[in-house]
């Protein structure tokens, strides 16, 4: 995909003058509703899979970069960010990162994901690692932690606005994305992807249950809930000194995700805490029927993706395999439970406790531990019938927690569980390693 909305005879020239000329992100223009662009990123990754393919590396990040002219997203900043260094124009990986942070981007260690940057010697390069130096310096105060609600508090206008005009919806829906706070821009490239996705779930798919949403969450405190986050983080922090602590911005989302982790934070969305006995469920499929959770759920999720911000694995062998990702994801869990001094309760668990039930996954379990399909263990809401779903999530902690429990040394099984560079290790010190003799010659 290509736009004309953006022509740059030099982008290196230009992104310098957009950096260094303008300095840190300044005040949006509001007239950008009606005339700004706003990629359909399902077309532009299409583009992006054909070109990388061919190595037109260069090509793609160009693409990403006049994609996001007027989104602004720091996680395709990012992602041009990444493309450029594989074309090996190190200044302009440089200069994207500076602006990713422009705009939100809070992950002090990114530079681990561009080791081509390690001997450059720059101005903006030095000036990029003190902005680095002071992110992370930040990220170690339990302090830099807070709740943010605004994209959810802002979306509600628009919201009535687009359900009352459906002819205009998807230009209501556009305005909240270029006009709102910086974290929606990013959380539209992570999982709103285009407006058709929007339009889909909330005017059209479910307008009764995000109706009724507004009222439910006015009537609840986040107060008593970020409190007890925060309790639960102190706790962290003295297993763990090495802890960071992002921000959390509660988002609309579009009825799949409770969290996700970014390089700008953790987002929640907002719409999967809203169960009561009043909640509207005409409008729900079964996985969200199933899924949607009490507010008073949010600190264990919150505690589940600020885990995911401390992982740094260096495991490049078994990244993509099951054994790798069940292990990512129940560590999380573990580690929520030490983190609370409460234990997880959940449907795979209560599933598992079934030594019947347990014996046959397991078996299972051996068989795929170094596949990379993982449509039997993760992800897998709505699409899997004979067992419950996400069963990974369950196995990971058991994994995780026998690793930890038979551990000497737990400071550093603490680390290892958040660092290593060898998954498998971790489960042939646990009581399921037996899992790996079938797979002794993967």
């Amino acid at each position: 995909m290509t736009t004309n909305r953006f022509l740059c005879k030099g982008l290196y020239g230009c992104l310098c003058l957009l950096l260094f000329s303008c300095g840190e992100v300044q005040k949006e223009n509001t007239s950008v509703a009606s005339t700004g662009y706003l990629p359909d990123l399902n077309i532009l990754f299409e583009d992006y899979e054909k070109m990388e393919r061919n190595e037109r590396y260069d090509e793609i990040a160009r693409e990403i970069f006049e994609a996001n002219i007027d989104l602004h997203s720091s996680e395709l900043y990012m992602e041009a960010a990444s493309l450029y260094q594989l074309a090996d124009k190190l200044d302009s990986t440089v200069l994207l990162i500076h602006k990713a942070i422009d705009h939100g981007m809070a992950n002090p260690t990114i530079l681990k994901q561009y080791p081509g940057l390690v001997e450059l010697n720059t101005k903006e390069m030095r000036h990029l690692k003190k902005r680095l130096d002071s992110l992370e310096v930040k990220l170690h105060n339990i302090s830099n932690f807070t709740l943010e609600m605004r994209a959810m508090d802002q979306f509600w206008p628009y919201f009535e606005e687009a359900k009352a005009n459906p002819d205009s919806a998807k230009q209501y829906l556009k305005n909240y994305i270029l006009l709102g706070p910086p974290e929606i821009r990013d959380y539209y490239a992570i999982r709103y992807y285009n407006l058709e996705n929007m339009y889909g779930q909330m005017i059209n798919g479910s307008p009764k249950y995000y109706t009724y949403l507004r009222g439910y969450l006015r009537k609840q405190s986040a107060e008593g809930l970020k409190q007890q986050t925060k309790i639960a983080m102190q706790t962290f922090k003295t297993l763990y000194p090495n802890a960071v602590f992002p921000k959390v911005y509660m988002v609309p989302g579009l009825l799949n995700s409770g969290g996700t982790a970014s390089e700008m934070g953790l987002f929640i969305g907002g719409d999967m805490y809203g169960r009561s006995d009043g909640m509207p469920v005409m409008e729900l499929n079964d996985w969200q029927k199933e899924s949607i959770m009490e507010m008073n759920m949010l600190p264990q999720l919150i505690l589940h993706e600020l885990m995911h911000f401390q992982q740094n694995y260096g495991d490049e062998v078994n990244r993509d395999k099951v054994l790798y990702k069940i292990i990512e994801e129940g560590v999380c869990d573990f580690l929520v439970e030490l983190s609370t001094g409460m234990p997880i309760q959940s449907a795979q668990l209560d599933y598992l406790n079934s030594p019947e039930n347990f014996e046959i996954i397991s078996a299972d379990l051996q068989q795929e531990l170094f596949s990379e399909d993982l449509s039997n263990w993760l992800y897998n809401g709505g699409s899997i019938e004979d067992r419950p779903h996400d069963l990974g999530y369950g196995l990971g902690y058991l994994i995780s927690k026998s690793y930890y429990q038979n551990a000497v040394n737990k400071k550093k099984a603490l680390e290892n569980l958040l660092t290593t560079n060898d998954m498998r290790s971790i489960l042939e010190a646990s009581d399921y390693a037996y899992l790996l003799v079938v797979n002794s010659n993967s």
